[in-house]
């Protein structure tokens, strides 16, 4: 047994000038890349060391999102005491959307100059701090202060959703991203659902500035978690980039590594940052990149449009189209996505890599990034489209509102089981370049959902509320075919990248 908790083998394979060279595998699965013999590498890290730190990232991004939307479910609170409409209350989630959506662009390149885990951890301290700022505004004149605070929150509360993939790709071997990503993602929009259903039933039973304090304390709990556990998982490799090396002993490595982190970052300084907004826009350009984007606009756009709004929906009055819930019913008809989710994870851990593995297996063992995307047709063809237009045709007609909740609960699967593929198959793209991958991504992710709040009664009022759901189904599925491109002609697109930041592991030996 290795230290990674695996069994290793090593295979004799030719290298182009003949020579054999050992090849490390896992069962019949080769491990890509192929880790150094040095104990310092993190990919020879173990696997309980590994999964610790995929926790605690999920957790971190978790807490994030959960700040972000915590009182998704306690408008009708927030609107008597600011004397504003629901629909203005949701412009309060908008407002830490756009953050969430913008923020990458302005702290990620600053991961140059102080480093991952730094940027990380200071960043989340700043996110519960104006967290606390959004809890003390109890005056009927604060709704444009509370609002700017749930800016700041989106701004801060994004990073760790960003710096998360870099950090698992350094440590996790080609074989189990899928898994890992797919962990990764769901868990943490967990939060999305989590905050506002605990939110809905505190509403019910305290002052709703509460909605805040308890994930205020989760996230104080969790930075002593990130810096205690959390390490750079930089290793010089050949790739022309060297790190400094990392003190060995606990509290040096600590104060190298947050304090503020310069000491273990790789050098470029504020160059290296300017490089690296430079490089957001370059790959934000690229054709893989617009294609798969342009897919998520609808994927992700969707569910996050009907997680914005759904207190508008459900808690809006009956004459007006609603269902007349209060904070607690709310809370507990939003359950429902919390079960959404969880099939989501189940999906993934299951489909995620055994899919392209199998293709794999199928090609001589050879690997190719598109054949992450055989995962995408379950939900893009068939589970999203039923969904949208299950939820679109209960507001329409006025069902059950457990017609509501599966049409809900079906978005909500699809969405979370499409979008980490897509993140998995982008990062594997870019493989030097997953942080600035991930900000580009953001505004794909979750633009239309940030825009929707603003459009949607003039979008009603020109079709119906059934058939902008219904609309949104048919997008969905006109936007799959963009997928089918890139699994038909991926290759050729992948060559066409603006300044040549496109790297991936195509043609190596993944399965024996």
């Amino acid at each position: 047994m290795s230290e990674k908790g695996e069994t290793e083998v090593y295979l004799d394979s030719p290298t182009e000038s003949g020579h054999q060279v050992d090849l490390k595998v896992c069962g019949d699965v080769i491990l890509v890349p192929q880790p150094s013999d040095d104990v310092r590498d993190p990919l020879n890290w173990s696997q309980r060391k590994k999964y610790l730190i995929l926790t605690i990232l999920t957790l971190t991004t978790f807490s994030g999102h959960a700040t972000g939307l915590a009182n998704q479910l306690g408008f009708p609170a927030q609107a008597e005491l600011y004397h504003k409409t629901l629909t203005e209350i949701s412009y309060t989630i908008s407002a830490d959307v756009a953050g969430f959506a913008a923020g990458p662009l302005l702290i990620i390149p600053f991961t140059h100059v102080f480093g991952r885990c730094s940027v990380l951890l200071w960043a989340t301290i700043a996110s519960a701090s104006f967290s606390i700022w959004s809890a003390v505004m109890t005056g009927p004149d604060d709704y444009i202060k509370f609002t700017i605070s749930r800016l700041f929150v989106g701004i801060f509360g994004s990073t760790p959703f960003i710096i998360g993939p870099q950090l698992l790709v350094d440590i996790f071997f080609l074989h189990e991203r899928g898994r890992v990503f797919n962990t990764f993602f769901v868990v943490s929009t967990l939060g999305t659902v989590v905050g506002p259903t605990l939110g809905g039933f505190i509403v019910a039973h305290a002052p709703w500035p509460w909605q805040f304090w308890w994930t205020i304390i989760l996230e104080w709990l969790i930075m002593i978690l990130v810096f205690v556990f959390v390490e750079e998982t930089t290793f010089t490799r050949n790739n022309g980039r060297k790190y400094p090396p990392q003190p060995t002993n606990f509290f040096q490595n600590r104060i190298a590594t947050y304090f503020p982190g310069t000491a273990v970052a790789h050098g470029g300084g504020l160059k290296e940052a300017a490089r690296s907004a430079k490089n957001q826009f370059l790959i934000g350009l690229s054709p893989v990149t617009m294609l798969v984007g342009t897919y998520m606009i609808g994927m992700c756009g969707w569910f996050v449009a009907i997680n914005t709004l759904l207190g508008v929906f459900i808690q809006g009055s009956v004459e007006d189209g609603g269902y007349g819930f209060d904070s607690q019913q709310s809370a507990a008809f939003s359950i429902t996505l919390w079960v959404g989710l969880l099939v989501a994870q189940v999906w993934g851990y299951f489909v995620n890599d055994r899919i392209p593995l199998r293709f794999s297996k199928r090609a001589s063992g050879v690997w190719k990034p598109e054949y992450r995307l055989h995962s995408l047709w379950v939900p893009s063809l068939i589970v999203m489209p039923i969904g949208l237009g299950m939820f679109g045709a209960a507001l329409q007609y006025h069902l059950h509102y457990m017609v509501l909740a599966t049409g809900a609960f079906l978005v909500t699967a699809a969405s979370n089981a499409a979008v980490p593929v897509s993140l998995n198959y982008l990062v594997e793209c870019f493989m030097s370049h997953p942080i600035e991958l991930n900000c580009v991504t953001g505004l794909y992710r979750l633009g239309l959902g940030l825009g929707i709040p603003f459009f949607i009664n003039a979008w009603v009022a020109k079709v119906g509320v059934g058939w902008v759901f219904g609309m949104m189904a048919f997008f969905t599925l006109a936007e799959f075919l963009l997928i089918v491109v890139l699994m038909l002609r991926g290759h050729e697109l992948r060559q066409i990248s603006f300044g040549k930041l496109n790297r991936d592991e195509e043609g190596v030996q993944v399965v024996k």
